[in-house]
This record gives structure tokens, sequence and C-alpha cells, in this order.
């Protein structure tokens, strides 16, 4: 069931929360892939706490919360010359519950972005991968990150016919 949550501004003092959905994310979405060391790796060379915190202070990283005020997507914006990128991850409260990716995009564009976006989930993320099409993302190539010596596949999702490899 798609659910809906209020997309945001994050603050400094969501700092632990950030954390730990952005733990649980990625252990989810590279854990069967990769041993834990390296999914650590990939937690502090992306989403490490000073790369969170200069994101809050450039007001680029947006949460969603759902109506207990439970943090489930954290979103990282980089501004790019053709596209902006995301980093996204989506954790929902309840394995039940899917959040509703249009009210990031809704957000998104309230603020300005609106130009083509472009976001990577690992491949076989169901959960983040839905969270991406029901935003209208379309999927595009797959690419192989190399993260301790092990491979890592992810999809790289459009939002933007003119980049989209569905467009």
């Amino acid at each position: 069931m798609f659910v809906g949550m209020e997309m945001r501004r994050a603050t400094s003092d969501e700092l632990p929360a950030l954390e730990a959905v952005v733990r649980w994310s990625c252990a989810e979405g590279i854990g069967e892939m990769v041993p834990e060391r390296v999914v650590d790796a990939e937690v502090q060379s992306r989403f490490r706490r000073s790369v969170l915190a200069e994101h809050i202070l450039s007001r680029h990283l947006l949460v969603g919360v759902d109506a207990d005020g439970h943090v489930e997507v954290v979103v990282l914006i980089d501004d790019g010359p053709d596209y902006t990128e995301l980093s996204t991850v989506v954790a929902p409260a309840h394995p039940s519950k899917h959040p509703d990716g249009r009210v990031l995009v809704d957000a998104l564009r309230s603020r300005g972005w609106n130009g083509p976006l472009v976001s990577d989930t690992a491949l076989g993320h169901t959960v983040q991968e839905r969270f991406h099409e029901s935003a209208g993302f379309a999927p595009g190539d797959i690419v192989v990150a190399h993260m301790a010596g092990h491979d890592v596949f992810r999809r790289r999702w459009w939002l933007g016919p003119a980049l989209s490899a569905a467009g």
C-alpha cells in the first residue's frame, strides 16, 4: 500500500535518525551482494555524517516522514550541469508500507529543481525500485561499482525524457 508522507528539509537534530535510515537501507540494498565491511564502506563513502551535515547546511537534504514522524526517505541533492543527481535511501517504518515517490518529485519541483533527475538503486532492492517507479522515474542502464574488491550492481533511474533510456 502506498502511503502519504511529508517531504521537508532535514535538520541537524535529525542526524542520528538519518544515519539509522541510511544504514538500514544500504544493508538491505547491497548486504546480500557483499560482506558487511563493504556496506560500512558504502555508508562512509556516500553518507558519512559530514556529507549529511554539509547537505543539511546547504539545504540540499530532504527527508520524507510518515504521519507518526518516522523518517522513511533520505534524499541528498547534488546539482550537475545537465541534471540533478539524487542519493536516495528508502526505509519504510513497516514492510507493508511503500512511501509514494510522487511526493518527493513534487517537493523537488516546488523548490526549483525542475530539470532532469537521476538516482541509482542497488539492483534488486525492491523497496527503492518501487519508490522510484511510483515517482515516475524510468529504469535506465545498469552500472557496476567496485567496492573493496566486490562488484555492486546498480540501476540508474531517470526522470526527464531527454535523458531517460525509456524516453
